[in-house]
This record gives structure tokens, sequence and C-alpha cells, in this order.
């Protein structure tokens, strides 16, 4: 009987050594497929935060079209109200740009040959993605009347002194 022992213990531990365990193949299997998930996922979450990235590059560059373009206009051209339209390049998006007077005590008058008066413009920039959602950015800024501001009257020359 010990040889029938021995025998059967002989013939375990050569099937043992030559191959793995089904649990061992399938504790591998499953870190194999975690890994990959995991992998699959920060790829997804990156190619999201890309798009995202794009998206809010191009909304802001139609809003710093617009405020460049505004900022060019003459203080003395600039009137209260709300202007909207919309952009030659991209037809996904418009434009609605709203001008106020803001009065305040703590700007100061020099005296009534300079006046000074403060503006709120605030632009709201719509734009229509490929999914049919609208997402709306905005931008505020204040612009400042100082009568060195105002367009130059005719006939009022540069600086220099005239002399006698």
């Amino acid at each position: 009987m010990r040889t029938r022992r021995n025998a059967g213990l002989g013939r375990r531990s050569a099937k043992r050594e030559g191959g793995f365990t089904l649990l061992e193949v399938m504790l591998a299997l499953a870190i194999v497929a975690g890994t990959v998930f995991a992998l699959l996922y920060m790829r997804t979450k990156a190619i999201l935060r890309v798009t995202e990235a794009r998206r809010l590059r191009s909304e802001w560059s139609l809003v710093q079209q617009k405020v460049g373009e505004y900022e060019e206009v003459l203080i003395d051209d600039v009137k209260e109200g709300t202007e909207s339209g919309t952009y030659e390049d991209d037809t996904t998006a418009t434009w609605e740009r709203t001008t106020e007077k803001v009065t305040m005590d703590m700007i100061e008058k020099v005296d009534d040959d300079h006046p000074r008066e403060m503006w709120r413009i605030t632009l709201k920039v719509n734009q229509r993605l490929s999914d049919g959602t609208v997402v709306t950015t905005s931008a505020q800024w204040y612009r400042l009347l100082k009568e060195d501001d105002a367009a130059p009257e005719a006939g009022g020359g540069g600086g220099g002194g005239g002399g006698r």
C-alpha cells in the first residue's frame, strides 16, 4: 500500500508542474481585463476633455473677436442699448451685446470741461453644438470716457503749444 500512495502523490505533482490551475488562469484574466477597462475609461475621459477644450477655445475665440471689434469703436460712438448679430465665419454662433451707462460716485470729475462716463458692456455668445444644445459664453467689461479718449475735433491739431 505504501507504494500506491507514493505513486498517487507522484502523479499529482507531475500534473501540477505541467501548467497553471484554472484559478490562476482566471485570476490573471481578471487582472488583464481590469487593466484594459481602466485604460479604456481613461482614454474616453481624455477624448471628452480634449473635445471640451476645443469647444471652449472656439467659444472664447468668438468672444475675443467681438470684444476686439468693439474696443476699436471710438468712445464717442458708443451708444446705450442692445445689438445682436451672427458671425460670418461661424453660422452656428450668434452674439448679443448690451451697453449701458454706469453712474458711480467714485469716478471723479476733474471739472466741467473734463467729463467722465463709464460704460458697462456685456457680450453673450450663443453657439449651437452638433447635438443641438446651445452653449452661452458671457464676458463683461467697462470703458471709462476721459476727454483724452474722445475723437479729436476738427482743426484741433496735435499737441505742441502755439507760439505768438
